[in-house]
């Protein structure tokens, strides 16, 4: 049977759409009318006969069932036999389909929709192909089947200390899937391994949880917390139930603290004068997996070697665990020291603070103490996931009912100091990842345009200030590239101004002309 169609029957089978005697019987047919058992016969056969009354679902898992055959073989298990199954060593993934003129259809822009699955496959063109060196020798999960918690736990520990030493950034471990990690930003399927089992999955993620936070996984079925393994070994953890078990996803925790130079910021001396102020609102924002955390963790560690004060830090869960130097330094973690970050910030203001640093603002009655928090004389941290000033702003107040709206724009105009937008992108050859910020300093004009409700003039702001330090998305691309971090081709998508386009293409004409004199030359 193909590969397709086996996955596809896999997938009908685990979401109760059909049985895998209706499976076989459908094989038998088509076999009888002597025709070619491909996929899109059987999903047609399917449809025409009422088999499945989804038809959405039909087109959802076929699509699945195509990625999955391409990247890693036969599924993990059969409807159509008992044997044993293929590895993916032994049955070479299905060449990509062929269409548009003979270009292979790319399914980068797809994942989305293979997560849905039991394995996303891996990029097509990623540098880490199952070949790479660095995806084999890892330790072999499914070992922890039938092991006690305590021999899976050290199985996982281990299996996670090698993704540190590849430099990961995320493992995934996931029921009715391969072991899979992301690595400069792209994600890889650890291919040599076997499809983990549904009591697998369970035991390796479920190993390291003690009573109290196992009876709130099988109450809630999520579960966000940090695997510490030591003191410096740490691990951002959610865990959650999904269709085919149990799935993991670990975030390594950099062991050392990184200065805001190493960080990649081009003017670290922007940045590093924010930590001197006294009050108002510093916001780092971007999307999941930017390096916000790495960002707030410089600075409150800046702050604690060059500053004498009292910092609470507020963060669901706790990160980064800072030793006090010079300040004193209450960390709170939702769920196990308070009950929402609002709570905790009301306690906060009878706590003698001098820095509160909130790890993310998530509704309207924290954004709203945050910002009083400001107004009132601390210097107030917090993180968004928003892609630019403007877009930030907004979202701040925004939040707010209509008729608090001009109060809280006036607050947010006194108190704000920065806006740091982040985003991280693969680096010119790929073997790393370059930070790309956006930068707004709460100067006198942008104090006026928040109270007036302009934040759409935000960005010309931005222009206008760079000798500040302030800077737009774009400009700090085009910025990587006059550096030699980014090329011309990873840059010219991103880049919509025809001013910053022109500059872009001078600077790549000079380096062009430069390299056919110097071939000359030789």
């Amino acid at each position: 049977m193909n590969h397709d169609v086996e996955w596809f029957c896999y997938h009908l089978v685990n979401e109760d759409l059909l049985s895998p005697e209706d499976c076989r019987a459908v094989a038998r047919a088509i076999a009888d009318a002597g025709i070619e058992a491909d996929l899109e016969t059987f999903a047609q056969v399917l449809v025409d006969n009422s088999l499945v009354s989804d038809a959405l679902a039909v087109t959802r898992i076929k699509e699945m069932a195509i990625q999955e055959a391409r990247s890693v073989g036969f599924p993990p298990e059969s409807v159509f036999d008992d044997g044993p199954r293929p590895t993916a060593a032994e049955t070479p993934p299905v060449p990509p389909s062929r269409g548009d003129g003979g270009k292979e259809r790319q399914y980068v822009e797809d994942r989305t929709e293979g997560a849905r699955g039991a394995a996303a496959p891996p990029p097509v063109a990623a540098a880490g192909a199952p070949s790479a060196p660095w995806l084999r020798g890892w330790p072999d999960l499914s070992q922890a089947e039938g092991q006690d918690p305590e021999g899976a736990c050290e199985l996982l520990q281990a299996f996670l200390h090698k993704a540190r030493e590849q430099g990961c950034s995320d493992v995934h471990i996931s029921a009715g899937s391969y072991p899979f990690v992301r690595k400069h930003k792209e994600i890889y399927l650890l291919t040599d391994q076997k499809p983990l089992t549904r009591e697998t999955a369970e035991i390796l993620n479920m190993s390291p949880l003690d009573d109290r936070y196992r009876e709130r996984f099988l109450k809630a079925h999520d579960l966000d917390y940090c695997y510490a393994v030591g003191e410096s070994d740490r691990y951002r953890t959610n865990i959650l139930m999904q269709r085919l078990g149990v799935a993991g996803s670990y975030r390594i925790i950099d062991a050392r603290l990184r200065s805001l130079h190493e960080l990649g910021f081009p003017r670290p001396e922007v940045f590093e004068k924010l930590t001197t102020y006294q009050q108002g609102l510093i916001l780092i924002t971007g999307p999941v997996g930017c390096g916000k955390s790495a960002t707030l963790a410089s600075m409150v560690d800046l702050i604690n070697r060059t500053r004498q004060d009292h910092i609470v830090v507020v963060e669901d869960p706790i990160e980064v665990v800072f030793q006090p130097m010079n300040c004193n330094i209450t960390q709170r973690e939702l769920n196990s020291h308070t009950l929402s970050f609002g709570n905790a910030l009301r306690g906060a203001l009878r706590e003698d603070p001098d820095i509160i640093v909130i790890g993310e603002l998530r509704d309207l009655d924290t954004i709203e103490m945050a910002i009083r928090a400001a107004e009132t004389g601390h210097l107030v941290f917090g993180t968004l996931h928003t892609g630019s000033a403007a877009t930030t702003m907004d979202r701040l107040l925004d939040v707010f009912p209509p008729n608090q709206q001009a109060q809280v724009r006036a607050m947010a105009a006194e108190s704000l100091k920065a806006i740091i937008c982040q985003q991280l992108l693969p680096n010119s050859d790929g073997s790393g990842v370059v930070l790309a910020c956006e930068v707004l300093l709460g100067t006198l004009a942008v104090s006026n345009l928040i109270r007036e409700g302009k934040t759409f003039q935000l960005d010309s702001i931005i222009q206008t200030g760079r000798n500040l330090g302030m800077s737009t998305m774009e400009q700090s691309y085009v910025d990587l590239y006059l550096a030699g971090k980014r090329t011309y081709e990873q840059t010219k998508p991103l880049v919509k101004s025809s001013e910053l386009i022109r500059q872009m293409q001078t600077e790549e004409a000079r380096r062009m002309a430069s390299t056919a004199a110097g071939k000359k030359r030789r």
